[in-house]
């Protein structure tokens, strides 16, 4: 994350505090599994994947856990890997 990004960031945790972030956080979600769900308009999809994603960055920094996350991404990712590459032999 760039150091203006992660100002702008943590100064909004600060502001607002973790609490009601944690809250924007799963508000934010819902949101986009309610564009998701209906589908028919690609830019509030993007406008709400882009929210959850600012977000997902301040839980980081509320839960200063950016390096577990990245661990369990990349865990996870070899699993797609793996499962992805063993259908192409199967299919």
């Amino acid at each position: 994350m760039d150091s203006v990004r992660k100002d702008i960031l943590i100064k909004t945790v600060r502001h607002f505090g973790h609490g009601n972030q944690r809250f924007k956080a799963m508000e934010e979600l819902a949101e986009l599994i309610r564009a998701l769900a209906r589908c028919d308009d690609a830019d509030n999809v993007a406008e709400e994947m882009a929210d959850v994603r600012i977000m997902l960055d301040q839980l980081e920094i509320i839960f200063d856990n950016r390096e577990g996350v990245r661990i369990w991404e990349l865990r996870k990712l070899r699993r797609l890997d793996k499962l992805v590459h063993a259908a192409d032999r199967v299919g």
